[in-house]
């Protein structure tokens, strides 16, 4: 099942790639998304939907194939397709000392034991290199075993974060501390189409099963108004 129901990740290729952002991933939009890709993937039928689209690209680029645009995909396509410059777009500066705390306790090299995210803001291995960052061959430590400095990771996560809030506010979604740490979480595309739901909507059908199945505790049978006093409880504001 798809995080998304109207075609968001195809729109977001689309518009990487200076295609017309219809949503509709047709011949144009397949033909580009083979081009260079190291894998090989098959297409029966024109159009793919959004989430026939996402394990396509998936498929084409050795992701696990789960049709969820979470931050693993996303980061091939900055790898592949990097944004053009964002500015900053109403970050609020208390931002960054609120992420450090909650996902790492301001500890600067410490790693998940589940997962590759490591540093103070928990980047995972593929949204890191999508920033450019550089990652070691030692996977028991944070960063494969190197040191980069907080100012480094600092960078990277603004970095990061601007693009994030160049999507949410496209999407009509408010700048705030609870969407941003949304969209570091669970990546854009997926926070803003919960956070953008009606209330009483399921969020985890929303978000779809491969994200619940990651998070069961904050996504699964929860509504879309369960999520946001979750995110309350997280950061302190509400996302909307």
């Amino acid at each position: 099942m798809s995080t998304i129901s109207d075609n968001a990740f195809v729109i977001l290729f689309q518009s990487r790639f200076g295609l017309k952002q219809d949503g509709v991933a047709g011949p144009i939009t397949i033909a580009k998304a083979k081009e260079n890709a190291p894998g090989t993937a098959k297409v029966h039928a024109f159009p793919l939907d959004d989430d026939a689209f996402v394990r396509f690209f998936q498929a084409l680029h050795g992701l696990a194939i789960d049709g969820w645009a979470g931050r693993d995909t996303l980061a091939k396509l900055d790898r592949i397709a990097p944004a053009q410059t964002v500015p900053a777009i109403g970050i609020p500066d208390a931002y960054w000392p609120m992420l450090a705390k909650i996902e790492s306790t301001n500890r600067p090299y410490i790693k998940a034991t589940t997962s590759s995210a490591s540093g103070l803001y928990q980047f995972i291995r593929s949204t890191w290199l999508a920033e450019g960052g550089k990652w070691g061959g030692d996977m028991t430590q944070a960063f494969g075993g190197l040191k980069p400095s907080i100012d480094e990771q600092t960078e990277r996560a603004k970095s990061f974060t601007r693009k994030n809030a160049a999507y949410l506010q496209k999407r009509g979604i408010p700048i705030n501390k609870a969407s941003l740490y949304a969209a570091h979480f669970f990546g854009p595309l997926t926070a803003a189409a919960v956070i953008g739901a009606d209330l009483d909507a399921r969020a985890d059908l929303i978000a779809g099963s491969s994200a619940t199945r990651a998070n069961p505790s904050i996504l699964k049978d929860k509504t879309v108004a369960q999520f946001l006093l979750w995110l309350k409880g997280r950061t302190g504001e509400w996302a909307r």
